[in-house]
């Protein structure tokens, strides 16, 4: 089959996206093996809005909310971090994007949001950890958001191996409506604890360090911490970029040169906005030149910055891919 619908009805706050969640976690193992999973009708990504406001701001919407058994909703839209974990679950398990929010209405950084996390890619999911899953709606409907088990994974991890590299795209959700304090165990992820392993913060687009073992996370209520975590590397490396929540689409290729002490690659951005990419420098390398080339071998305006062993090279994207090169000493 191609996809079908597969979860309860989603409505348009915080507490209406568990069914997308529980439509997730019941069938992703069918994703792209033998269907693509569209987990409910649409996300919402608007913000916090009172039934009064909604009245006045949607109308349509509110009065067809009033008729219905959305009744006990106590408004619509979602907190900025919300709005992160819906994109990060949809981008990171590869389901198909049921995008219908009231696009017209989403301030800059949401629609921020949707660039950073589209296209939908061709993810393949495996789940080791049995939890179980509770789509009844009459949970939905009657009990707080803090008052319901969930069975969400606190922990999805990505594994990548593309010409961004070989790494791990990790994410941690804190599910409930306090801040919490986590440890993120590697081996959990399988990795080696006896590694070193340079870790990038997708969503607040910084370096955090070099760490080994473990590391130890602030994740704000609902939201979702996304992490690059690539095996350290006795050289410059690229460790993220701003287009994509997997850190591999828009990256061509990619190879770095021993001889010439150079770190070469192609992106594919999209056409006048900006495009970052993030390196790590290990102490004792010291940048000499970085360039930007369009296809047609015009130089494009970049800037490169670097903080300790933090390094990153921003430029426009254009309509054909460009290379960039970044030479040591």
């Amino acid at each position: 089959m191609n996809s079908y619908f597969n979860g309860q009805d989603l409505y348009s706050n915080w507490q209406g996206m568990y069914a997308l969640f529980s439509a997730i976690g019941n069938d992703l193992f069918l994703n792209h093996i033998v269907s693509y999973v569209m987990p409910g009708e649409g996300l919402e990504l608007g913000e916090p809005m009172t039934m009064d406001e909604a009245v006045s701001k949607r109308p349509t919407v509110a009065l067809e909310v009033e008729r219905s058994r959305e009744n006990p909703t106590t408004g619509f839209g979602t907190t900025l971090a919300e709005a992160r974990t819906v994109v990060t679950y949809v981008a990171l398990t590869g389901v198909a994007y049921p995008l219908a929010s009231v696009m017209p209405d989403l301030p800059e950084e949401r629609v921020k949001l949707l660039q950073a996390t589209l296209p939908t890619l061709p993810i393949l999911p495996v789940d080791l950890f049995s939890r179980g899953t509770d789509s009844s709606w009459d949970k939905f409907r009657h009990v707080k958001a803090d008052e319901y088990i969930h069975h969400y994974p606190e922990v999805l991890d990505l594994k990548v191996n593309s010409a961004a590299g070989v790494y791990d795209v990790a994410a941690e959700t804190d599910w409930r409506s306090e801040p919490a304090e986590r440890e993120l165990r590697f081996e959990q992820l399988g990795l080696d604890d006896a590694r070193e392993y340079v870790v990038f913060d997708f969503w607040n687009q910084k370096e955090l360090g070099v760490f080994s073992g473990r590391m130890n996370l602030s994740i704000a209520p609902h939201d979702t911490r996304v992490l690059f975590i690539h095996p350290l590397a006795n050289r410059p490396q690229l460790i993220g970029n701003s287009r994509h929540i997997s850190g591999t689409y828009s990256i061509v290729n990619q190879i770095w040169d021993g001889n010439q002490k150079e770190l070469r690659g192609e992106s594919v951005a999209v056409s006048g906005e900006p495009y970052t990419l993030w390196f790590h420098v290990p102490p004792g390398y010291h940048e000499v030149s970085a360039t930007v080339i369009s296809s047609t071998g015009r130089t494009i305006t970049d800037a490169w910055k670097r903080q300790g062993d933090a390094a990153s090279l921003a430029f426009k994207g254009e309509s054909s891919q460009v290379s960039w090169k970044i030479r040591f000493k």
